[in-house]
């Protein structure tokens, strides 16, 4: 399905600023809030990243552990979710 134009016409930038995360602690809360939308066990977390052991997945997720940007990225993934680069003044337009 494809996305209707924003008002600039460019398809699918109108959603964007819904996701905008000002820092780490605004990306665990989204991550965090989506596993629990999607009533995912960490094990299931854990097997989506590659990882055979739940106990880190739940460290990230409750912030108590911090995340580099490839775990980060796997565990995004894993919440079925993609990382961009978006320039700020796409956002800002």
């Amino acid at each position: 399905m494809t996305q209707p134009p924003a008002a600039d016409g460019v398809p699918g930038r109108q959603h964007l600023t819904g996701y905008r995360l000002r820092d780490c602690d605004d990306l665990i809360a989204t991550l965090r809030s989506s596993w629990l939308s999607q009533g995912l066990t960490l094990v299931q977390i854990a097997q989506r990243m590659g990882r055979s052991a739940p106990q880190p997945v739940s460290a990230y997720l409750s912030g108590k552990q911090g995340l580099n940007l490839i775990t980060a990225c796997r565990l995004v993934q894993a919440l079925g979710y993609d990382l961009a680069l978006i320039p700020r003044e796409d956002l800002d337009a």
